[in-house]
């Protein structure tokens, strides 16, 4: 009898974005991988100019040097965990529908997507609401790392009381 608490999870989908979300995206992503056998696909989404050049060569942009260079920090993150990586290029004019869409195509049972910041904070949060349940709808698990800058700034402490 298989545990509630047990995930069956085949292929995570990371999302690349900036460099330090997607390096914390990796490490968590890899970590559940190595935990469930799994393996995962980071996503390297293109924006494109005009919805008629989807799918075609004026598309695509090449990654530049600091974009290689990040690629290869990623894919040794993977290693380190002893995880398998596929890198999946992908052209797209909406963001939140073009993760939906390679979370199908890749068939991932867990998400890691980061929408970009908007100039209206509640269509961010429309769009993030959204995401999470269409991708829900397919059987799939979201995860949004929480990206608050004032997060960083915050710091622990413990205060010890002599106790007498």
């Amino acid at each position: 009898m298989r545990s509630t608490m047990e995930m069956t999870v085949n292929m995570i989908l990371v999302q690349i974005s900036n460099k330090q979300w997607t390096m914390q995206a990796m490490h968590l992503a890899c970590a559940m991988a190595r935990n469930t056998h799994s393996s995962v696909t980071l996503l390297n989404l293109m924006r494109v100019r005009s919805p008629a050049l989807l799918g075609t060569e004026l598309g695509v942009v090449p990654p530049t040097t600091q974009e290689h260079q990040d690629l290869h920090e990623y894919v040794m993150v993977a290693e380190d965990y002893g995880v398998e990586i596929i890198l999946q290029p992908m052209q797209y004019d909406d963001i939140a529908e073009a993760i939906i869409q390679a979370a199908d195509y890749a068939d991932a049972s867990v998400v890691f997507a980061h929408l970009p910041e908007s100039v209206f904070p509640f269509w961010k949060k429309f769009q993030t609401w959204n995401l999470r349940r269409e991708l829900l709808a397919q059987g799939r698990q979201l995860y949004i790392l929480d990206t608050n800058e004032k997060a960083d700034e915050w710091v622990p402490s413990v205060s010890l009381k002599a106790v007498k």
